[in-house]
């Protein structure tokens, strides 16, 4: 009796996990700019207490992350270095987001993002982020950001990342970016039914184990 109490206990916190994972997904869902692939190109230099600007367009309403490639070793948090970062309007006049630059939680070690509360009217609007080397010692070397291009001068490695207003919206476009080169029963509603099919099935056969 103790042993089968135990283990309806152990698999009711199990599925409770699963749905948990699940949520979790969709809480950190989001869509980089499908225009722009960050590149390794030439590399430009951010000296300490100083600042880069670059400006972009936004091509999704919205707007909620920026992406920075950096050259490792990157930021060096353990030294109390950061780099502040700020979302400015057209022409660099207005700060509209303020933050700063964090290692990307499921990307290599190179990428790292600025994220802040959506702009909902992103869309075809121009924008400026700025970003300025705060280190914590005098002596602290300066940090590399990628460029687009092997070339000199040219744009920095930055790519926005945006976030759909409603649920359903993000279930669109997952589907439509999954469906990509995919065959017919691995696209949009088929892609969903799979993906559900297999959460509600994990869940059922659980309950199963535990009633």
């Amino acid at each position: 009796m103790q042993l089968n109490s135990t283990k309806k206990i152990f698999l009711s916190i199990l599925a409770f996990f699963v749905l948990l994972i699940f949520a979790r997904f969709f809480t950190l869902l989001s869509f980089p700019d499908s225009h722009v692939a960050l590149q390794k190109g030439a590399l430009a230099k951010l000296e300490p207490k100083s600042s880069l600007t670059q400006e972009f367009t936004a091509n999704h309403a919205g707007l909620a992350k920026i992406e920075v490639l950096l050259r490792t070793p990157g930021i060096k948090r353990e030294n109390g270095d950061r780099v502040e970062a700020k979302l400015m309007g057209e022409n660099c006049d207005q700060t509209l987001r303020a933050g700063e630059l964090e290692k990307s939680f499921l990307a290599s070690e190179n990428l790292y993002e600025f994220a802040f509360a959506r702009l909902p009217d992103s869309l075809g609007k121009n924008f400026c982020l700025k970003l300025t080397f705060l280190p914590q010692k005098d002596s602290a070397k300066n940090i590399q950001i990628f460029t687009m291009s092997e070339d000199e001068n040219q744009p920095l490695s930055v790519r926005p990342v945006y976030v759909n207003q409603y649920f359903w919206q993000d279930f669109a476009e997952l589907g439509q970016r999954m469906s990509q080169y995919k065959p017919w029963f691995l696209k949009d509603i088929f892609l969903f039914l799979l993906i559900f099919g297999f959460l509600f099935v994990s869940i059922f056969i659980l309950l199963l184990f535990i009633l």
